[in-house]
């Protein structure tokens, strides 16, 4: 139990409702989009607290929520993949909202998995990485955790530099055959 005591799936997402209804408005005026990541691992309960942000159906109810276009999502590659969603497929059924995109593989299943590197797990990255092409993504997409490399040292808290840097061009060259080169400003062409 924690200091906050148990709870539940509906005081989730009450509190969820409450804080979309005063903040999207704002959002909205200062053109802010807003990108729920998905709870990591998507399991609940956990210490005694619900946690909602674990299924499909969720991320669909949390835009029924709140409709507005910058009520969106960070696709965590990982927490959908522990989910076991077809990734081409659910990435064009949440289409323009997803605002920022997280790379991060995993083998097992959601209550017994471990990291990989990109190329070194089940995900099909180009198939994912054209179906966001598809939907026009020009979101943030950045790798996520990687697993710990001896080079490291210290403890293996997932963003290593060698390792991110193995994922970081294992994921650039996939995505300029997919995207395009970016031009000078960043963007591709």
């Amino acid at each position: 139990m924690t200091a906050e005591g148990r709870t539940t799936d509906e005081q989730m997402w009450d509190n969820l409702e409450y804080f979309l209804r005063r903040v999207v408005p704002a959002a909205e005026a200062a053109g802010v989009r807003l990108a729920m990541h998905p709870d990591d691992p998507p399991l609940s309960p956990m210490w005694q607290l619900s946690r909602i942000m674990r299924s499909v159906e969720n991320f669909e109810r949390l835009f029924a929520l709140a409709p507005s276009p910058v009520n969106g999502l960070t696709y965590c590659q990982g927490c959908f993949g522990e989910l076991g969603v077809d990734h081409a497929a659910t990435i064009q059924r949440f289409g323009a909202r997803i605002h920022f995109f997280h790379c991060r593989d995993v083998a097992g299943t959601l209550e017994d998995f471990h990291e990989t590197f990109p190329d070194n797990g089940p995900t099909d990255f180009p198939a994912m990485f054209r179906a966001l092409q598809a939907i026009g993504f020009r979101g943030c997409m950045r790798s996520d955790h990687v697993p710990h490399l001896a080079t490291e040292g210290g403890k293996n808290d997932g963003y290593g530099l060698h390792g991110n840097l193995f994922a970081l061009g294992y994921l650039k060259g996939l995505m300029e055959p997919i995207f395009g080169k970016p031009a000078a400003g960043g963007r591709p062409a």
